[in-house]
């Protein structure tokens, strides 16, 4: 028979498991990063791999601001000096991708490196293509209140093509991968997957997910 002390015990055994439960899954140890720290990932990522093209490309304004994406983008530019070599049939260019240390926004400081290269070729019409990688990684680099760094890094990568006169085909597209750890807090590691769109030489846009996160705006 089922006694009012065993319903007693019923109740209390319910109320631990409702406890045992929201200490495991939710409240106070919510370990996910809020939408907002997720953009501001993403800005940090971008800002870098802007930075490091247009060091690369000599895109950089010569009030030091720094180029949009897109304006980093549009900087290629094809000749010998710039690291293209002349073929019979056109051009081959690589162009290496380094930023070492660049300082982080956030107030704690830490670094954000970028390397990579760029490489293709042209044909003597002026069409053809080429393909960026590049790896960046975050080092004890300070974001919106967190400390992330790669786990063990984030990638980018993309291809350009063009046709004749070298005038480039939109749109142009890289997309990111990758994973960070982050805290401490929230405290966690996770992955991120966002793609850059190029539509022109002045507009960008970035869209995706970040540690589980929708992300967009301009690049």
């Amino acid at each position: 028979m089922w006694t009012k002390r065993n319903t007693s015990f019923g109740l209390t055994l319910v109320a631990a498991l409702s406890i045992l439960s929201e200490g495991c899954c939710g409240g106070s140890s919510n370990n996910s990063m809020s939408p907002a720290q997720a953009q501001a990932v993403t800005d940090q990522v971008v800002q870098a791999l802007t930075e490091s093209l247009g060091n690369a490309l000599q895109s950089t304004a010569a009030t030091g601001t720094r180029p949009s994406l897109s304006a980093a983008v549009g900087s290629l530019s094809w000749d010998t000096s710039s690291g293209c070599t002349s073929t019979s049939s056109g051009e081959n260019c690589n162009w290496p991708i380094s930023l070492m240390g660049d300082p982080c926004t956030g107030p704690a400081g830490g670094t954000i490196s970028v390397t990579g290269d760029i490489d293709g070729t042209l044909n003597n019409s002026g069409a053809g293509s080429v393909t960026g990688q590049f790896t960046i990684t975050p080092t004890n680099c300070s974001v919106s209140n967190l400390i992330i760094n790669g786990d063990p890094s984030i990638s980018v990568g993309g291809q350009i093509a063009f046709t004749a006169n070298i005038t480039p085909t939109f749109p142009i597209t890289f997309t990111e991968t990758g994973g960070i750890t982050y805290g401490p807090n929230p405290k966690g590691s996770c992955q991120l997957n966002a793609t850059y769109t190029i539509n022109s030489l002045s507009s960008c846009t970035v869209s995706g997910t970040v540690c589980g996160q929708s992300v967009s705006g301009s690049c």
